[in-house]
């Protein structure tokens, strides 16, 4: 049953959906600067979304130990690269005051589109 799935096509939709995610997150970060409910909901989102990032990793090693590759290398730099910019935007966020915290969101939400545009089309 397992040995049947094609691999490949779900890592493609799931990182599909991850580029969908994050255009919705940057645009819940951009409207979270003028409403500071929306704060809270974009912090919530965007560890979801960087959850969904680390399956998507844990779903590219293994198919790369089975022997698929993508057809462009920088493709596991654009993955990585998503993950360490959602790590980093957590990081930055708690450690500044209130206001300023949601900045470090909006930019980090808005690299994560770059990231995963980039990965998807290299991939």
């Amino acid at each position: 049953m397992i040995a049947s799935i094609d691999w490949v096509t779900v890592h493609q939709k799931l990182g599909f959906i991850l580029v969908v995610a994050s255009v919705v997150g940057a645009l819940v970060a951009l409207i979270s600067l003028a409403t500071p409910l929306v704060g809270l909901v974009l912090k919530i989102y965007l560890r979801l979304l960087l959850l969904v990032v680390a399956v998507q990793i844990i779903l590219g090693a293994a198919l790369y130990l089975m022997g698929n590759r993508p057809v462009h290398e920088l493709h596991y730099l654009y993955g990585a690269g998503m993950a360490v910019t959602l790590g980093v935007t957590f990081a930055v966020s708690r450690r500044t005051p209130w206001p300023m915290s949601k900045l470090p969101l909006v930019i980090g939400a808005i690299v994560a589109v770059v990231f995963s545009v980039l990965a998807l089309t290299s991939g």
